[in-house]
């Protein structure tokens, strides 16, 4: 088990509680949810490997130069209360979801023959996709462990976990992706972005289906076994946000998605372990939500930096000016933080620059979160840096470079996809 740490845990579980209180209409809670927010992110930082640590010290850096510069051009102090508060609400999402760990594994972990051939591996596909949709890394992980549990894991095998998991950030309301796009492109409605995305991801999986699985070595690979009945709880998930969204529209997406994670886990564990309910939340609050540290400060750091750059742009009077943002717009605004993240930075940064300097004029919200959206998830697929490739790296002896060079042609074809589909969009 992992070692506990419980004033990082309980100061996370308080910053999600108070950020909770906050978005009901408690401005006070807000502060005091940043004071633990940020407790726990000192306590986090020694935990860091040394590539995230100098990647969150130069966003606080270029974060607090724009904010003491606005300071003495007098933009006002309400930057640094947005740097304190900074993605409260996407951090307790995060923590949120990662509580549905508790009910979901057991239905991903049974213990049965692994099937082999193309029709398994088309079952792994999607089902990592819908698992990782909620419980987001973690469903990945449990699938890639239990292949690899007698014999190295594949690069084909390795593939369609990844390319499975990495398309839910089009659409999904529990990804990161979405939660930091609903910051950064204000006013965009989670009713056109996710049915937008399920397409696109639909269309992704069939063309990572196919390029993946008529490889030759597919008819003799291993894959993950599959229950279809389990998929219940995304499914009940997904329907839920929906429909709480639609009855409770003045609550932001991040609330709802928080709320309905913890209270689905609590009554599942009552449900299914009864007096040992405590010990399980206990263990996960302790142990787990301290190993959260990248998230915990990739996303703060990222907070800080998007105050201070709006800030500074405030201080200077600065206005983007284009004369148009269509759809080729939209696609080398894309290329752009695509071959951003090819280079190693996280998608987090580059959209949350980039959402402060279009946001603020794009006519069209939609469709600037749509191309945010395609940046991640496309972003992540080609970063060699990229948690989801160090992790394949780190855990199982695959190189991280070589994921960009395999996923390159993907890539390239998801981007002409991509093209298509905003053309189609502005058109109608």
């Amino acid at each position: 088990m992992k070692p506990a740490d419980s004033v990082t845990g309980y100061s996370l579980l308080l910053m999600v509680l108070l950020a909770l209180l906050a978005s009901f209409g408690l401005p006070m809670a807000a502060a005091l949810a940043g004071f633990f927010a940020w407790l726990a992110a000192m306590r986090l930082f020694k935990r860091l490997t040394g590539l995230q640590q100098g990647q969150v010290l130069l966003m606080l850096l270029v974060g607090f130069a724009g904010l003491i510069w606005g300071q003495f051009n007098q933009t006002g102090s309400g930057w640094w209360w947005q740097a304190l508060e900074a993605n409260q609400g996407l951090l307790s999402m995060l923590i949120s979801v990662s509580f549905l760990r508790l009910v979901a594994i057991t239905d991903l972990a049974a213990k049965q023959p692994l099937p082999v051939g193309r029709t398994a591996l088309w079952k792994t596909l999607l089902g990592v996709h819908a698992f990782g949709a909620v419980i987001n890394f973690s469903a990945m992980i449990i699938m890639a462990d239990r292949l690899s549990a007698r014999q190295p894991l594949t690069p084909l095998q390795a593939l369609v976990i990844t390319r499975g998991f990495t398309l839910a950030a089009h659409w999904s309301p529990f990804f990161a992706a979405m939660g930091v796009v609903l910051i950064n492109a204000p006013g965009a409605s989670l009713w056109q972005l996710m049915p937008m995305g399920l397409v696109l991801a639909v269309v992704g999986l069939f063309v990572a289906g196919w390029w993946l699985i008529k490889q030759p070595e597919a008819e003799f690979s291993e894959a993950y076994p599959m229950h279809w009945r389990a998929l219940m709880l995304p499914l009940w998930l997904a329907v839920s946000v929906l429909v709480a969204h639609t009855l409770w529209d003045q609550l932001p997406v991040l609330t709802l998605v928080s709320i309905l994670s913890l209270l689905f886990t609590l009554v599942l564990l009552i449900w299914r372990y009864h007096g040992k309910s405590l010990l399980r939340l206990r263990q996960h609050i302790e142990h787990t939500l301290p190993t959260m540290s990248g998230e915990t400060l990739l996303f703060l750091a990222a907070g800080v930096l998007a105050a201070g750059i709006g800030s500074a742009l405030q201080a200077a009077d600065f206005v983007l000016q284009l004369d148009h943002f269509g759809a080729w717009q939209a696609w080398i605004l894309l290329l752009v933080l695509v071959g951003v993240s090819a280079l190693g930075i996280h998608p987090v940064i580059s959209i949350s620059t980039a959402g402060g300097l279009f946001a603020p004029w794009v006519s069209d919200p939609n469709l600037l979160a749509m191309v945010f959206l395609m940046a991640w998830a496309l972003g992540v697929s080609i970063s060699p840096l990229s948690g989801t490739h160090l992790a394949m790296q780190g855990r199982y002896g695959l190189s991280a470079y070589a994921f960009s060079r395999w996923n390159l042609g993907f890539v390239g074809v998801m981007l002409v996809i991509h093209l298509l589909v905003l053309l189609v969009y502005v058109s109608f």
